[in-house]
């Protein structure tokens, strides 16, 4: 066999395994992702696999099967591989109907495994040169054994908060009535958000105090679709305003990203709360404060997401009730 046939034959033979592998990969990708709503799936759709050991293996793959020599530079190699990840992204989500919330969150963690996936397959080939195949392919194999511990342990549980603050030219009695009763409430109002104007989450439309005291409940309406209630637990008239979140039905996760509703195993919005807060120059402070619950294998990173969108959504929020405070103070 001539010296020119042998590495095209190599080439063609590392190329036939890695694509077994690679189909295989998306296959139980395809897998657990449509398993999503059910416990053992919902708890390996969420798990660490998913969030490294599947890109970081894709990225390999593909820097392996690009080169397998490994002369090949892996800079571009590992863009490809974020690229690829992308539109596979794109594909899966489109297919399953997933949300845009989810595939931005994935995104960022899914690209830099890939990255890191190539980059070690590369650094791989520099040092054993000789037996490259044999350790690429036990790289490979890496990421079914942490497949395995995907189900076997337990996801912590973090409880966080999100705090928003605006300052109001009008006194605490002039801003209250605005927390208990928002119509009307259009697209042009409030601010440019993440959360709204990017990832799609509806606007608020309205919220509204049914009762008085401890024990009313303001109904919320986000968009045509979404409903949700918010049970008064503290009432200071024109200094605080608490409540406990309720969902009663799957409106927000019908509407915006079935795998995390605001009541699901993974994400829980727990409670809310206003405090005005009357300034030396008859001005207000006026703070959101949300605190949730987030139960999965990247808690702080997925804080990170709660700090923007719900800090999106609170800074809207108190800029509509700014506005209309200010404008209701002018006008009388």
């Amino acid at each position: 066999m001539s010296t020119t046939e042998r590495p095209k034959r190599a080439w063609i033979w590392v190329g036939a395994r890695l694509l077994s592998v690679f189909l295989g990969l998306l296959v139980l990708a395809g897998l657990f992702y449509a398993l999503g709503g059910t416990g053992a799936g919902a708890g390996l759709a969420g798990g660490f696999t998913a969030l490294f050991a599947l890109p970081f293996c894709l990225g390999a793959i593909i820097q392996f099967a690009i080169s397998p020599s490994g002369k090949l530079d892996a800079s571009w190699t590992a863009a490809l591989a974020g690229c690829l990840l992308l539109a596979v992204m794109v594909i899966v989500g489109v297919y399953y109907r997933e949300g845009l919330i989810c595939m931005v969150i994935l995104a960022v963690p899914w690209c830099l495994a890939a990255w890191l996936g190539a980059l070690t397959v590369s650094e791989l080939h520099a040092r054993f040169r000789q037996r490259a195949v044999l350790h690429s392919a036990g790289l490979i194999i890496l990421p079914f054994a942490l497949l395995l511990l995907g189900p076997v342990a337990a996801n912590p549980t973090h409880h966080f908060e999100v705090q928003r603050s605006v300052v109001i030219a009008a006194p605490p009695d002039q801003i209250w009535p605005h927390l208990l009763a928002l119509e009307n409430l259009s697209d042009d109002e409030g601010v440019w958000t993440i959360a709204q104007d990017v990832l799609a989450i509806p606007r608020p439309r309205s919220a509204m105090v049914v009762g008085e005291g401890v024990g009313a409940v303001r109904l919320a309406r986000w968009g045509e679709q979404i409903r949700f209630e918010e049970h008064v637990t503290d009432w200071s008239e024109n200094r605080d305003l608490a409540w406990r979140f309720v969902f009663p039905d799957d409106s927000i996760a019908r509407h915006t990203d079935a795998h995390i509703g605001p009541d699901s195993e993974y994400l829980g919005i727990e409670t809310g709360r206003y405090i005005l807060t009357p300034l030396a120059d008859g001005r207000t402070r006026l703070t959101l404060t949300t605190r949730y619950r987030a139960t999965s294998p990247a808690n702080h990173y997925s804080a990170v997401w709660g700090e923007i969108i719900l800090g999106g959504i609170q800074r809207n929020i108190l800029t509509v009730i700014a506005d209309r405070s200010e404008a209701g103070l002018s006008q009388g």
